[in-house]
């Protein structure tokens, strides 16, 4: 088994009053861990959550904190963060605190059971209706797009560095976790799948749902689709030259 070490990438825009539970999750998480960094990415916040980062990093060493400008979206954040990794695992939590901190110590605690560890909402009705339909929906038309049988395309998987950075993604919307997730299954790297507990976040509102998310997402399943199953594989074996 590799070692036990993983970067925690905590991409947080405006969640200053999530983000110091968040952390605290995460370092109790991985207390057993040879080695733990979390790498905050401030998305341009405005409510002093920068702020909050800077100092969380000055009180523990293990902490990082990367500051976008504007307000530039989680998969730029999290690409950010992945660059800059250093451990030879990779994940996210993210900063609403939205994952339970069981939850967030059971998924790193089958970090190296498998390939890539992949997330799913264990007690779905505690998200909202409308985000739980879309959930259904996009998890039914992607396994049977590619032939999964998965639960959720979406969540905090866990990666190997390595294989995360070569992973290719299209979209800088949030179905970018979808575009890499299916292709790790498609290369036929081995998973498990672990349940979480989702929380309603006490302080603001999801960003992730809107009608423009939506739009994205379908298209980027659909992208997806075409690049890895329907175009003529001599364009698929060309691509994996470059």
């Amino acid at each position: 088994m590799a070692t036990r070490a993983v970067t925690v990438c905590v991409p947080a825009y405006n969640e200053v009053a999530s983000l110091e539970g968040t952390i605290s999750d995460v370092l109790a998480a991985t207390a057993s861990f040879s080695d733990c960094e979390i790498i905050v990415v401030d998305d341009g916040s405005t409510d002093g959550t920068g702020e909050l980062a800077d100092a969380l990093a000055v009180r523990s060493a293990g902490v990082r904190v990367l500051h976008n400008p504007t307000n530039l979206g989680f998969a730029v954040g999290y690409r950010r963060a992945l660059a800059e990794a250093r451990m030879p695992y990779f994940t996210f939590v993210p900063g609403d605190r939205e994952v339970s901190a069981e939850s967030v110590k059971n998924i790193l605690s089958l970090v190296g059971s498998a390939d890539v560890v992949v997330p799913y909402h264990a007690n779905a009705q505690a998200r909202a209706w409308h985000r739980r339909v879309l959930t259904r929906a996009s998890t039914a038309l992607i396994n049977v797009l590619f032939g999964f049988r998965l639960r959720y395309y979406q969540g905090p998987c866990v990666y190997p560095t390595a294989l995360a950075r070569s992973l290719k993604t299209t979209t800088n919307g949030f179905f970018f976790l979808a575009e890499m997730l299916v292709e790790a299954l498609r290369r036929g790297h081995s998973y498990v799948e672990v349940g979480l507990i989702h929380q309603e976040r006490s302080y603001g509102q999801s960003k992730a749902v809107s009608v423009r998310n939506i739009a994205r997402a379908l298209a980027t399943v659909l992208r997806l689709w075409w690049r890895l199953r329907v175009r003529p594989p001599i364009f698929r074996e060309m691509e994996k030259g470059t």
